[in-house]
Formats: structure tokens, sequence, C-alpha cells
């Protein structure tokens, strides 16, 4: 199980239900979060080791969505 943990711009409930429809995709994701409270909306992903950092980055930049690696 990989954690993955992510600088976003998700500050709106529009926004979050266009990542979920994306996350929908991505079978190997099994739980996901945003803190929007947070200054910087932090997204947390629990996701088998075949989801791949990278991949996550380029979904999220193709919806308009700004992501940026946390955890290093």
């Amino acid at each position: 199980m990989n954690i993955l943990i992510f600088k976003t711009n998700i500050n709106t409930q529009k926004k979050l239900a266009t990542v979920e429809k994306s996350f929908i995709k991505i079978p190997g994701i099994n739980r996901w979060t945003v803190d929007m409270e947070d200054i910087d909306k932090v997204l947390r992903i629990e996701a088998h080791s075949e989801v791949i950092e990278a991949n996550i980055i380029d979904l999220l930049q193709e919806i308009n969505v700004y992501c940026q690696n946390l955890k290093k």
C-alpha cells in the first residue's frame, strides 16, 4: 500500500466532484481525501503500488487541478 500526499488547489465542491470522477477511472486507488481547510488543500491517496505519483499529477493537470508532491 502506498500513501501519496499532494498540495493542490481543490477549493470547491465542484472541483472535488471533478476529481472524484477522474479517480473512479483508477482502480488501484483504495481511498482518498482532501483537506479543504488546510492552506495547501492536501490530497491524501491510499493506493496499490501500481498507482504512480506522476500519473496522478498528470491526471489532475488534465482537469486543471494544481498538484505538487508533498511527500519526498
